[in-house]
């Protein structure tokens, strides 16, 4: 046999053979079925509701499953920002989510929540969500259905102040109990410590932010915060403050 006639019959003899290797892969690929769902990523929301939203019936074929379709019901719940599904071979749909973090309370008729994004969220007893500021001075007729976006700039601002002060410490973050708009004016802050007045002001969010956790730390520790009547951070690398006649 010529060296023409035998390249010949080995490239036909893979040829077959990758033909083979694609159909056994393909029938092996039908046969693959959902024995499992795994949910990953979740704090708040209970790993039964999430699973109660894929609609995705045991036993169907792995291979079928419309991903995207699975997504898109996941991200119907409120609390859900993002997910990830995947196909884990051979038998379990992989689902990874990214939740919504309330980061203040809306005083309302009824108890809701608001994320970083200015995301309304509806109430929750999940176990995660407690301490959390309240947010105090909205503006009125302003429509709060879960799963909104509210982008006025008063908003916006008070959890951006919210946001960055968990940045620099969860002290610091809890050391906020209720956040005051006014209505375009200072933003007003009041400490979890008897209730402490902190003018915050308008900008300038980070800076101001650190010199109160620094104020804070030291001079309030060491005076006491009972003896505080105000702090005022709307003055330019400094911190005014107002203490109770015996501490002057």
């Amino acid at each position: 046999m010529s060296a023409s006639r035998k390249l010949k019959f080995g490239f036909l003899g893979l040829l077959f053979l990758a033909l083979g290797l694609v159909v056994s892969a393909n029938l092996w690929k039908s046969n693959l079925r959902v024995r499992r769902v795994t949910i990953e990523g979740n704090r708040i929301v209970e790993t039964a509701e999430i699973t109660q939203l894929i609609k995705v019936p045991k036993n169907a074929q792995l291979q079928d499953v419309d991903l995207m379709a699975v997504r898109r019901d996941i991200l119907s719940h409120h609390f859900i920002k993002d997910a990830v599904v995947e196909r884990d071979l051979p038998a379990t749909l992989k689902v990874t989510v990214k939740e919504r973090i309330p980061l203040a309370i809306i005083n309302s008729s009824e108890i809701l929540y608001l994320d970083e994004d200015g995301v309304v969220l509806p109430h929750s007893i999940s176990k995660q969500l407690f301490d959390l500021p309240v947010l105090t001075g909205m503006p009125e007729g302003m429509a709060l259905t879960p799963g909104t976006m509210i982008k006025h700039p008063d908003i916006q601002e008070a959890l951006q102040i919210l946001a960055d002060s968990k940045l620099v410490s969860k002290d610091l973050y809890h050391l906020i109990s209720e956040v005051r708009l006014r209505n375009g004016g200072d933003i007003v802050l009041y400490a979890a410590e008897w209730g402490v007045p902190i003018i915050f002001g308008r900008g300038e969010i980070a800076s101001k932010l650190v010199r109160l956790e620094a104020f804070w730390n030291s001079a309030v520790r060491e005076r006491g915060s009972d003896n505080l009547q105000y702090v005022d951070l709307r003055y330019d690398d400094q911190v005014v403050v107002r203490w109770n006649k015996k501490q002057s």
